[in-house]
């Protein structure tokens, strides 16, 4: 007998949570979080003026930058301009000095709310049998993984020490074991930085607890989507924690995608590979399908995938039963805390 979609979206969502899935965070979760988007970025960067500390051929690309961002979005003005390391700086500066503030204010938000954060029951409920550790991998500079991590009463592990001024651990891990007992952690592998981390005067990336404003001399260690991505991301501990989020792609028994469009090679590689050489789950919940995710579900990258997105009514399903789409009317499974309950029941 043929399933209708809520029984396909139901079981499927309980067999990818049941694998241990690697969790994936793009930009859609943090903007669930009130994270401003890449399109307010942009919005911002348009509005500021070239930099005083600018030389004049540095302040000519910057105004060139400027010129292409007026004209599309702020990933293609980065790989269409080629900005020196120096002009490059400033816009990861300006970039930490907008979206940092917003990160504080979410962790305020958390502290005080007193409704269940989605993304702490999604680690509990995935840590609460004998698994004793789970894979995050994501792109985004914010904190919330960490937050969610610690308001569930788990350490995570970020490829630093843990101490107030945090070093690169390269490829050693942390174990914390307390009275005997190995505690259970959130791996969170940050493979384009994060709000926390600076270069100090000696170039040397450490990381630092919440803090605002950036130290002076210190430099924002998070990678913009331009063409110094690629000369950024192969130093360390980008290059460690890269290769930490590889094996946790390879070894994936599932994944499971929050708010990510596939629009980052750098990071989802390992991710198509273990999906054709072995037959895992895929979910993606976002408000919509990007061109790269439709490309990817279309290509048969993944076998047994579904993709929850927003529609007028509940949400609208998309999986191998149904490559076209099809409505499913009980609920908004697309956000978190309501696919929750699929998992919970």
């Amino acid at each position: 007998m043929p399933k209708t979609a809520f029984e396909i979206l139901n079981n499927r969502a309980q067999a990818c949570i049941a694998a241990t899935p690697v969790i994936v965070l793009g930009s859609g979760a943090s903007i669930a979080a009130g994270i401003p988007g890449m399109g307010e970025l942009r919005e911002h960067l348009l509005s500021l003026a070239v930099p005083p500390a600018l030389d004049e051929s540095e302040a000519g690309l910057w105004q060139k930058f400027r010129n292409t961002l007026e004209n599309t979005d702020l990933e293609s003005a980065l790989q269409q301009v080629n900005l020196p390391e120096g002009v490059d700086d400033r816009v990861v500066r300006a970039t930490w000095d907008f979206l940092h503030p917003f990160d504080l204010e979410a962790l305020r938000k958390l502290l005080i709310q007193r409704s269940p954060y989605p993304l702490t029951q999604l680690f509990q409920h995935l840590l609460r049998s004998t698994n004793r550790e789970i894979d995050v991998v994501t792109p985004n500079y914010d904190r919330m993984a960490e937050y969610a991590a610690d308001l569930g009463g788990f350490y995570h592990e970020t490829g630093f020490s843990y101490a107030h001024l945090r070093k690169p651990l390269g490829d050693k891990r942390q174990i914390v074991r307390i009275a005997g007992i190995d505690q259970s952690k959130v791996n969170i592998w940050k493979v384009h930085g994060s709000f926390d981390w600076f270069k100090d005067q000696h170039g040397i990336i450490q990381a630092l607890p919440i803090s605002y404003p950036c130290p002076d001399g210190w430099t924002p260690a998070i990678v913009t989507p331009g063409l110094q991505k690629y000369r950024r991301v192969y130093d360390e501990p980008f290059l460690s924690i890269k290769a930490a989020s590889d094996r946790a792609f390879s070894n994936a028994g599932g994944f499971f995608c929050s708010g990510f469009g596939f629009n980052d090679e750098h990071i989802q590689t390992k991710l198509k590979e273990r999906c054709r050489s072995k037959k895992v789950p895929l979910v993606l919940i976002t408000h919509g399908l990007t061109p790269a995710a439709q490309s990817f579900f279309q290509d048969e990258f993944c076998q047994e995938y579904l993709a929850v997105v927003a529609a007028p009514e509940g949400c609208r399903i998309f999986c191998p039963e149904f490559p076209e789409g099809e409505i499913v009317s009980e609920g908004e499974f697309w956000q978190l805390e309501t696919f929750l309950t699929l998992i919970q029941s």
